[in-house]
């Protein structure tokens, strides 16, 4: 399997979706927003937490289960969500 593959089985599944654009991060399937601050925003995604490091971090846009975010994105981790 190839690095590509690897990381989009990671990142995009049938139930979730992350697309990390230069300065914007879109997720998909969003259950609820656990966090946000300036600075970090936590979402759950079914089965995952994602946890968003950076600076001015500003919500762009929620519809539905859809968030579009902005600012200067740091870091991006996912974890499995034990709750």
């Amino acid at each position: 399997m190839h690095i590509y593959d690897n990381i989009k089985n990671f990142i995009c599944d049938n139930n979730n979706f992350i697309c990390i654009l230069d300065n914007k991060i879109y997720l998909y399937n969003v259950l609820f927003i656990k966090e946000i601050s300036n600075n970090k925003l936590i979402v759950k995604l079914s089965n995952k937490l994602v946890n968003i490091k950076g600076k001015d971090i500003k919500l762009i846009r929620s519809i539905n289960r859809e968030l579009e975010l902005s600012g200067l994105i740091e870091s991006v981790l996912i974890d499995e969500d034990i709750n």
